[in-house]
């Protein structure tokens, strides 16, 4: 053989060498740089130029209940949230003045006989204004009969617990004929009451018990809520309603989102064979994940218009104190890359979810019930999580890592802090948006922390949600605008799943998201860094309304990219300039505007 012959062997020998060494540090698995691009939003400074003329609402309330004291706050928050103004009474005061020029008064005692301005209340429904009773009459406490014919009823009993939910009409938009109960514990109190006939019924219990009514009075009218206003968030939905039935051509704002998380995705994927799967599918489990589960979930983010947020995880150990070992072998390095890159390629986004699934809390977090083990030290939750960041950045270098969602949803302040020691990048904390006190979960609002991060709560779970979950969807879509669930890959395995098959599964996860999307068809996909983006403006933003007889007059500012409200009026729009316009609701619409000024015209009424 010449020279050139074993100088060609020798190159090939040598190419190939490096082409071994290059698979064998998963070179092919990372061979473009994935980067998490979508800015972190800068906080805009707020003006007060339309302070002055913003929607304003009176609350009255009594400063010895603790109810209406609890409901007063969450009211005024709400009113704040959405960029109007309100001011607050005490029931007992009799020189409180209710003007005109107040979009609606909210009642919040149900010794209405106590209220010492209620003869002023009544004249400003007559005169056109709204007024709301939004927790439920006493007829130990009841006002003369006369005003509560006014307000719809015609007899007043004693206290009813009234279960379910029944949403007659479309008072929260997207929520006609939706209705729960029957396999639920959900019931609130209210007391028994005949109706006057013409009122309508907006809300009533699975038995037909009225919870929200409205009855015409004079020029205006009465919005009548025949519960209390809960303490576990699960009527912020009719609270937004009844502030967007008070008066007309009713404005607020919303994100128009929805976000989907994946829970321990990508995480190790169980070696051998789980009777779950086995038995139904005659699959192994690691064939379930990649030939099963990853395909159906593939297919539903195609065919419901969704972006996953997986949130990793490193280890399913319960080791809490260094050293804090790395998965061994290649498999599960491998599928890492690959699952996770699979999820980028489909426009998703990766987030933390930790370590290992140990929730970083110390003693005391309900870790006896769930099984977990406690933290001994902030510190020893630090060195877990550097051992994270050496495996994530192993693999995905230049990817900044914006989202943490904690384990089972508990987290403590310890945990918060080592989580921003580490990982200052991360922006967002998604945990629940309600729940149980006891269970211990960090439960969350929809919020910006004065250290810069965004609370970006997740509403509901699972492959096969109970009716109570679309009812709380159906809440938080009227209430702010964004949908917000999560799964995991192993739930077929869960104690909760053991009467379902994973067929069942399948179809419940399918059907869930059908009857969202048929609710709600205008919602964009985000993954949670751009729900973040939007939920900035949210905040950041500001308007000003203008009502003229033929049209309304819609300014905004503060904005980074295109805003969306929903609009409550009962007369039609004939067009719209500086914007677009998206029916949504018999009474409803999406306004979106990225423009400074929007004028919306109406309709010419049918003679």
């Amino acid at each position: 053989m010449d020279k050139r012959g074993i100088a060609g062997i020798i190159a090939f020998v040598i190419l190939l060498g490096c082409f071994f060494q290059f698979t064998r540090m998963d070179g092919f698995l990372k061979l473009d740089s994935v980067k998490n691009l979508v800015n972190v939003p800068r906080i805009l400074d707020k003006k007060g130029d339309w302070d002055q003329s913003r929607d304003s609402f009176l609350i009255l309330y009594d400063a010895r209940d603790v109810a209406s004291v609890f409901a007063e706050h969450r009211l005024s928050r709400l009113i704040a949230q959405q960029k109007k103004s309100s001011y607050s009474a005490k029931i007992g005061d009799e020189s409180v003045e209710i003007n005109d020029n107040y979009r609606g008064v909210l009642v919040v005692t149900g010794e209405l006989n106590r209220v010492a301005a209620l003869d002023k209340v009544r004249s400003y429904v007559e005169n056109g204004g709204t007024a709301a009773l939004l927790i439920a009459p006493e007829a130990a406490g009841a006002p003369s009969q006369d005003f509560l014919r006014a307000s719809g009823i015609a007899e007043l009993g004693g206290n009813a617990n009234v279960k379910g939910i029944k949403l007659r009409t479309d008072f929260l938009f997207g929520g006609k004929g939706f209705s729960f109960g029957e396999d639920s514990a959900y019931n609130t109190s209210g007391s028994k009451v005949k109706l006057v006939s013409d009122a309508l019924v907006h809300i009533a219990g699975i038995d037909d018990t009225p919870l929200l009514w409205e009855h015409p009075a004079g020029k205006g009218k009465f919005l009548v809520y025949n519960g209390v206003v809960r303490d576990d968030k699960t009527n912020i939905g009719i609270l937004t309603a009844v502030l967007a039935h008070c008066g007309t051509e009713t404005l607020y704002p919303v994100l128009g989102t929805k976000v989907f998380y994946i829970d321990d995705f990508p995480s190790p994927v169980p070696e051998g064979i789980n009777p779950r799967i086995y038995d139904e599918l005659h699959m192994t489990t690691e064939d379930f994940y990649r030939y099963r589960w990853w395909p159906y979930m593939q297919q539903v983010a195609k065919d419901f218009g969704l972006k996953y947020t997986g949130l990793i995880i490193e280890s399913y150990g319960d080791v809490v104190k260094a050293p804090f070992p790395a998965p061994a072998g290649r498999r599960a390095r491998d599928n890492f890359i690959v699952y996770g890159r699979e999820l980028l390629n489909m426009g998703g986004e990766l987030g933390l979810h930790g370590y290992n699934h140990q929730p970083l809390a110390p003693a005391g977090y309900n870790e006896e019930e769930l099984d977990y083990v406690p933290w001994g030290s902030q510190q020893d939750m630090v060195e877990s999580l550097q051992e994270l960041r050496r495996y994530i950045e192993a693999s995905y270098p230049d990817y900044a890592m914006r989202t943490y969602v904690p384990p089972s949803d508990i987290l403590s302040p310890e945990g918060r802090k080592a989580i921003l020691e580490v990982f200052p990048e991360v922006k967002i904390f998604s945990s629940l948006y309600d729940g149980p006190a006891e269970a211990m979960a960090y439960i969350q609002n929809y919020e910006r922390k004065d250290d810069g991060t965004y609370e970006l709560p997740r509403t509901s779970a699972g492959y096969h949600p109970k009716r109570q979950n679309m009812y709380e969807q159906i809440s938080m879509l009227n209430y702010i605008g964004n949908f917000s669930h999560f799964v995991h890959p192993d739930e077929l395995f869960y104690e909760e799943s053991k009467d379902y098959s994973w067929g069942d599964m399948e179809q419940g996860l399918k059907d869930f998201l059908t009857e969202i999307n048929s609710r709600f068809p205008f919602l964009r996909a985000v993954t949670n860094v751009e729900l973040m983006n939007y939920f900035a403006d949210y905040l950041d933003m500001d308007y000003q309304v203008e009502r003229e007889p033929d049209k309304m007059t819609l300014m905004t500012q503060n904005n980074r990219q295109p805003l969306r409200f929903i609009l409550r009026q009962s007369r039609e729009i004939a067009e719209i300039s500086g914007g677009t316009y998206q029916k949504v609701g018999e009474d409803a619409y999406l306004i979106e505007t990225g423009a400074g000024t929007t004028v919306i015209k109406w309709k010419e009424p049918e003679k």
